[in-house]
């Protein structure tokens, strides 16, 4: 298997279901300088000396949990992984699925961040529009691989906030819309929110 896809697959297997049209935007425009804060951030709080060893791993993934609860618009994301359902559901059923989402989808990226990012060297191409958003191209650059990791970014309150995260040209929203359908094409709702309920105590722990 390709070291990307190696890679890519590690960032999705603690996910649930494991079962303007202006012109192309300076390199360091808002969005590309907010996706750049953010990983400085996580990087530094990896490699902060005393948050070092196994000892400080829930004290490092905390910070890390909060880094991304601030900078993700996981509400968004929720949304849109239902797709058409999100409006055959009641205000109810979509506040508890937002927020199981919101807690699945943080506690799994925050495992990824605190198990496999490191001090890395971290090239960004540009960005571009991306229908009603903007897409910011980073690349992970290591000796033995390249990683090109896509943030889709969205304004905001005034501010600009990550809407999903594509690797190899996979994201994380498509990732979840494919597995809701499947599941959802053979079991109802109220079993997806049991199913999910299960996986947020899985993630629990950290």
């Amino acid at each position: 298997m390709p070291r990307v896809r190696h890679w890519k697959l590690l960032l999705f297997a603690s996910c649930f279901m494991t079962l303007w049209a202006a012109g192309p935007l300076r390199a360091d425009s808002g969005a590309t300088a907010k996706v750049r804060s953010v990983l400085d951030k996580a990087m530094e709080i990896q490699t902060n000396p005393s948050l070092q060893g196994t000892s400080h791993r829930k004290e490092r993934a905390g910070i890390i949990r909060k880094l991304i609860a601030q900078n993700f618009l996981s509400s968004e994301m929720a949304k849109e992984s239902l797709q058409e359902y999100w409006g055959r559901i009641s205000a109810s059923q979509r506040a508890q699925y937002r927020t199981l989402l919101t807690a699945i989808f943080i506690d799994s990226y925050t495992r990824q961040v605190v198990d496999f990012l490191k001090q890395e060297k971290i090239q960004y191409p540009g960005e571009s529009p991306e229908g009603a958003f903007t897409k910011v191209k980073t690349v992970i650059m290591r000796t033995d691989e390249h990683i090109p990791v896509d943030y889709i970014m969205e304004q905001s309150g005034g501010k600009w906030m990550i809407r999903d995260v594509l690797i190899d040209g996979v994201g994380i929203v498509e990732t979840y819309k494919s597995s809701f359908a499947t599941f959802l094409g053979a079991h109802s709702f109220s079993e997806l929110i049991q199913r999910m309920a299960i996986q947020k105590r899985a993630n629990e722990g950290l």
